[in-house]
């Protein structure tokens, strides 16, 4: 542009007077300014639409590329060939004899190539999967995939099967249909000869196919060439003609009154039926045709169907209904005869012939027959139907209205009126009464003697737990608890739920006293009178003879209400609150099977043995053994003491002696010390009781009494 132009412009061009006009200017005067697109301004070669020296470090045609001449967006230095665009590294391998993606490899695993199987056997079909794709097959490769067997030459898709065992022409099949083979026919009716049409080359003969191709019904056994030709209208022979030359011709009968039966005894050998014969020789008059099997008697005092009777069943005859229970009704099912048979009527309808009670018109009756005969059995109108009522809740008990007449109870209705509410089954008159608030029974009342009623105790102390004897009912009254196990219904401090305190009472009803407050040690076995023996090897079965002594070795009143007494057998029971052994501080305590343990009864503060103290608080079986046995004594779970003597080298040989008993130490009255045998002896006292009724009954020991020091 020439500066008088640029001058003109901005001559005629309005003034904008709050802009200031800078002119663009071309320092290089190459005719581009670097608004049009200069990226040199100060170059005169370089602008745009300027021709590109390639690789020189100058971009003189602007485009901001010096370095890729083929444009391919891959730099000289990268690219094995700058000049060619598809030619690049990661570029698309074609078959074109050029390295496309630049690995130094020509035509290498073309995208366009032909993908190669392997051919083994070298038949031009491969195998198996694609090994890989090339521009042009190699040796041992085939582009053709197909081949069922590429270790065969001799089989690939399209081959000529061959009887070989091999499957050639790769169709599935082995030795089908081969070139090589004979051609054999089906025989689908086994008669030896097979089907022309049907003809197919096999391998071997096989089940169902014969040599023999000229069977002319393949389908009829009877039916072959050479066969037999017979008179059934087929051509058995297969020489073209039927029934020609037959073999067992039919016989037939003269029929000459044309009624189509014959006389047996006029007869023609035949193949087909001639004119004048009938196939039938069953015609009884063949002068006659009015007489034949297939015709109808008639009341004509003639045979007219040849059964051997005249008139009988005739077309033309009136119908007779029997009457065999006499009721004045004919049966159901009437027999037409010319004249009336003895014992019939004219008019039949008695659905039951045999009962006379059972007739058209008669009274229905609630008895599972349909009296009057109208095709319904107890009908609501029979004379003794029953009236049932409305049962809208299928409860077995209804209302007053709505009621239906009938034989049976009809779903829906019940025999009684007497349900006070017809819309819940659970309350009807046969229902028990329930805590529920309703009148279950339809009695008028409700919840009274409910079978679910709880039972209530008198709650004198008002501690929620009751005493005595309990009345059921669905709620309770004022000064009443659900639950009866207060020991004390005087005492609200008193209770299962209350906690135990050490005051020597039972304050949580469990029987035991202070048993929080008890340690093991408290009361300790002092002296055990065991099974007794009289010096032989066995034990005594006397075992009123056994007893035990125990000792308060605390500073507190020992209450043994509940406490528990075992054996090693398990054997054990629970001293009653009712033998009230109370032992202060120092006191003893004897425990014995049966009070006949000692003359004087009373020196037993408690036998365990004895039935009368009630179940659990008496035990028959707790025997205690001479040799390996133990005594525990359990206050709830708290054990208080345990004695466990044996008599043998692995555990110790405890003290005994023949009606003797073993004592303690009296310096050894301790829980932990009363294990030790080294504290126990046999007594020495000489206080004698005995029972000469009881065999071998100790009578050595100090029942109740210090023992004194062991030797």
């Amino acid at each position: 542009m020439s500066v008088g132009i640029l001058l003109a412009i901005l001559a005629c061009a309005p003034v904008d007077e709050k802009a200031t006009y800078v002119p663009e200017t071309d320092a290089d005067q190459d005719g581009v300014s670097p608004g049009e697109g200069d990226c040199d301004d100060g170059d005169a070669t370089v602008f745009p639409g300027q021709r590109e020296t390639w690789y020189d470090g100058i971009d003189q045609d602007c485009d901001g590329n010096d370095d890729d001449q083929d444009g391919d967006g891959v730099a000289v230095d990268s690219d094995c060939d700058d000049v060619d665009p598809t030619v690049l590294p990661g570029g698309t391998e074609l078959c074109d004899g050029r390295d496309n993606d630049c690995d130094g490899t020509v035509d290498d695993d073309p995208a366009d190539g032909l993908l190669l199987y392997t051919d083994t056997d070298r038949d031009g079909l491969g195998a198996g999967e694609a090994l890989w794709s090339a521009c042009t097959p190699v040796d041992g490769t085939s582009t053709v995939l197909g081949d069922c067997d590429d270790l065969d030459p001799t089989s690939f898709p399209g081959g000529t099967e061959v009887c070989d065992g091999r499957d050639n022409d790769c169709n599935g099949e082995v030795d089908d249909s081969p070139g090589d083979g004979i051609e054999y026919f089906p025989d689908a009716d086994g008669d030896g000869y097979g089907e022309l049409d049907l003809g197919e080359p096999r391998c071997e003969l096989g089940e169902g196919w014969v040599e023999s191709s000229n069977d002319c019904d393949d389908t009829d056994a009877l039916v072959f060439p050479g066969a037999e030709e017979l008179c059934d209208l087929e051509d058995n022979d297969c020489d073209g003609t039927i029934d020609g030359a037959t073999v067992g011709d039919r016989t037939y009968f003269a029929d000459l009154d044309g009624d189509g039966h014959g006389d047996a005894a006029t007869t023609v050998e035949n193949c087909g039926l001639p004119a004048g014969y009938s196939e039938l020789a069953d015609d009884c008059d063949d002068g006659d045709a009015s007489r034949a099997p297939s015709l109808s008697e008639t009341c004509d005092e003639v045979d007219n169907d040849c059964d051997g009777t005249v008139d009988d069943d005739p077309v033309d005859g009136a119908t007779w209904y029997a009457d065999a229970d006499g009721d004045g009704h004919g049966s159901d099912e009437g027999e037409a005869a010319c004249a009336q048979p003895e014992g019939t009527l004219a008019t039949g309808g008695d659905c039951d012939d045999g009962d006379a009670a059972v007739y058209p018109g008669t009274t229905e009756t609630c008895d599972d027959r349909d009296n009057d005969c109208d095709g319904a059995t107890d009908e609501p109108d029979a004379l003794d139907a029953v009236t049932f009522y409305y049962d809208a809740d299928l409860d077995g008990y209804g209302v007053a209205a709505p009621t239906t007449p009938a034989c049976r109870e009809p779903r829906g209705y019940a025999l009684t009126a007497d349900d006070c509410d017809d819309t819940d089954s659970t309350v009807n008159p046969g229902r028990s009464e329930r805590c529920d608030g309703r009148d279950n029974d339809c009695d008028g009342v409700a919840d009274e003697e409910a079978i679910d009623a709880p039972t209530w105790y008198a709650d004198v102390d008002g501690d929620g737990h009751g005493a005595g004897e309990g009345t059921e009912a669905c709620e309770g009254e004022a000064g009443q608890a659900l639950l009866g196990d207060d020991c004390d219904d005087g005492d609200t401090a008193v209770s299962p739920s209350a906690a135990e305190a050490d005051n020597g009472a039972d304050e949580d009803c469990d029987v035991l006293v202070d048993e929080d407050f008890l340690a093991e040690g408290d009361l300790v076995v002092t002296e055990i009178a065991r099974q007794p023996y009289t010096g032989g090897s066995g034990t005594s079965t006397n075992y009123y003879a056994q007893w035990i002594e125990v000792y308060n070795t605390s500073a507190r009143v020992l209450a043994l209400d509940g406490w528990y007494l075992g054996d090693i057998a398990g054997n054990g029971t629970f001293v009653p609150p009712e033998a009230a052994i109370r032992l202060d501080p120092g006191a003893y305590a004897v425990l014995c099977y049966d009070d006949l343990a000692f003359a004087t009864p009373s020196t037993c503060d408690y036998t365990w043995a004895d039935p009368a103290w009630g179940e659990g608080f008496h035990d028959t079986t707790l025997y205690l053994d001479r040799d390996d046995d133990l005594v525990m004594l359990y206050a709830g779970t708290e054990r208080i003491d345990e004695v466990h003597w044996t008599y043998d080298d692995a555990s110790g040989y405890w003290p005994r002696t023949a009606t003797y008993s073993m004592e303690l130490d009296d310096g050894a009255y301790d829980s932990a010390l009363n294990d030790d045998e080294n504290y126990w002896c046999i007594a020495d006292s000489s206080d004698i009781w005995s029972d000469d009724s009881l065999v071998g009954h100790p009578d050595h020991g100090t029942p109740g009494g210090a023992n004194g020091g062991c030797p």
